[in-house]
């Protein structure tokens, strides 16, 4: 049994004959009889009653009906579905993220217009560091990264693009001496207790007064943002943070300008140079659109279709 023998079998009960079934289905009506027959016999029985001028449903073959157009409309939406997934209208994109990215606003306004262009498209963010998002990207763990490391040189299944260029600001607790100032300079923040941001994987390092040797290390370090801005917040020292988190409130810190031209930290869009998935694979060619991402340097396609020269792969 195949699902031409359910769309043959309702046709002719819809139209209430073979002649105007066969024409519906514009098929010849001997190949619609015998393909008719064929099902009854496979199912042991009549499902018409040929008897009168017009056939009717036998009890069998009105039960049948009803599970034929369920089936048959099942059958559809199975094929909506892949044809949906294979539009990358349909499955899931997941995003490696670091705290820089999250509060600068990019992302969100990529993930906002992917999903008004595609509200089926489940998206799903994790926060990792640059080797993180690299090694989860290649084990298929994640999809897409924002990295402060664009793709490596050496390794071909990496592709990036330039994101966005970070900024950075001063992180005070409310009543330090240096809040009187409007801007401040990295010579201003020398001799201060600096809480250092953990980047063993070479994140996001902002920039800060040459310690020297004699200099004892810093007694304050964590692994993200939201935990420099929590030291801050308890009066232990200050901080150097990517411009945007302001945008957290924490309470009792407050944040002045780096007064520092050119201190900016690129922050890429990292993903596979041959993407088979159809959803992963439209959400980077959105990022890639000029009006979202500057012009694009990697040397290679989603899809695997060269590129200009001058970037990274």
């Amino acid at each position: 049994m195949e699902l031409r023998h359910l769309r043959y079998f309702v046709a002719v009960a819809e139209e209430g004959g073979f002649s105007a079934a066969a024409r519906t289905l514009h098929v010849v009506q001997p190949t619609l009889s015998m393909q008719i027959r064929d099902l009854e016999h496979e199912l042991g029985g009549p499902l018409f009653d040929r008897a009168g001028r017009r056939p009717r449903l036998t009890p069998a073959g009105q039960a049948f009906l009803i599970e034929a157009r369920q089936v048959l409309a099942q059958a559809e939406r199975a094929q909506d579905a892949a044809r949906s997934a294979l539009r990358g209208e349909t499955g899931s994109v997941r995003i490696g993220v670091a705290g820089a990215v999250v509060f600068g606003g990019l992302l969100a306004g990529l993930i906002r217009d992917f999903h008004e262009a595609r509200p089926l498209v489940r998206i799903e963010l994790r926060e990792a560091g640059p080797q993180v998002q690299r090694t989860a990207i290649l084990a298929g763990e994640l999809d897409v990264g924002f990295s402060a490391l664009p793709a490596p040189p050496g390794e071909p299944r990496l592709a990036s693009a330039p994101a966005s260029s970070v900024s950075f600001l001063v992180a005070l607790p409310a009543g330090h001496r240096l809040g009187r100032h409007r801007t401040l300079t990295v010579e201003q923040l020398a001799g201060e207790e600096h809480i250092e941001y953990i980047t063993g994987d070479g994140d996001l390092t902002p920039p800060w007064p040459h310690r020297r040797e004699a200099d004892p290390p810093s007694r304050f370090r964590a692994d993200s943002t939201l935990s420099v801005l929590a030291l801050i917040a308890a009066k232990v020292g200050i901080a150097v943070v990517p411009a945007g988190v302001e945008r957290a409130a924490v309470p009792e810190v407050v944040y002045r300008p780096l007064a520092e031209p050119g201190r900016a930290t690129d922050f890429h869009l990292l993903h596979r140079s041959t993407e088979p998935v159809p959803a992963v694979a439209a959400f980077v060619r959105a990022c890639r659109q000029p009006s979202a991402l500057r012009p694009e340097t990697a040397s290679r396609a989603p899809g695997g279709s060269p590129r200009s020269p001058g970037g990274s792969s």
